[in-house]
């Protein structure tokens, strides 16, 4: 049985997906504090989100000794696009690869954006996606996600879909990425058998 200790050195900042919430089950399944998810539309205020999130990140930056960026989707690219200004570890969720073209029928204005994913961050990094997602391009993943740093971890899992509820895979590279230690504890110190 792994137990996780707390730790509050770690400031954990999640970005959801397109019409998505901070009830996304990416998201609750961390149970870990400090963390934080803001519900962003998207949609309405895409542009407005760059200000909002920056001003979020510099001050956590300022606050806590670690910060680490999660993202689910078009949370991913956020994630991506963050952890790669301001430095930070990165867990990316079936990440949205280039939100110009894939979103460009539901949010217009990313249409003329020039949203690139970049893949040269020199910190931790982990890429989880699954085969079957539906609605990223498992192709130009592959052709994006290359000739990556050392620090980055990819990770395609068969079959799934876009949604990828694999909570033990995500507590664990969280885990990792928020320097948090495990501990394994024997069930027969549980129990209090000999």
């Amino acid at each position: 049985m792994m137990l996780p200790i707390e730790n509050n050195q770690t400031f954990l900042l999640f970005f959801h997906g397109l019409d998505s919430s901070n009830e996304t089950s990416k998201y609750t399944c961390i149970n870990r504090q400090p963390k934080y998810c803001q519900t962003v539309d998207y949609r309405n205020h895409f542009k407005e989100i760059f200000t909002i999130y920056d001003e979020l990140i510099q001050q956590k930056i300022a606050e806590y000794p670690q910060v680490v960026l999660a993202g689910h989707s078009l949370g991913g690219w956020f994630a991506n696009h963050f952890a790669h200004k301001y430095n930070l570890r990165a867990l990316l969720i079936a990440p949205c690869i280039n939100p110009s073209e894939a979103l460009a029928d539901r949010i217009p204005e990313v249409a003329n954006m020039d949203l690139s994913f970049d893949t040269t961050n020199p910190q931790k990094t982990y890429v989880m996606i699954e085969s079957d997602d539906e609605r990223l391009d498992v192709a130009v993943a592959r052709q994006t996600l290359v000739n990556l740093p050392e620090n980055w971890e990819i990770e395609y899992y068969k079959g799934g879909h876009h949604r990828i509820a694999r909570a033990d895979e995500i507590w664990y590279y969280l885990n990792d990425l928020c320097d948090d230690p495990i501990v394994w504890i024997d069930d027969a110190e549980i129990y209090g058998e000999d």
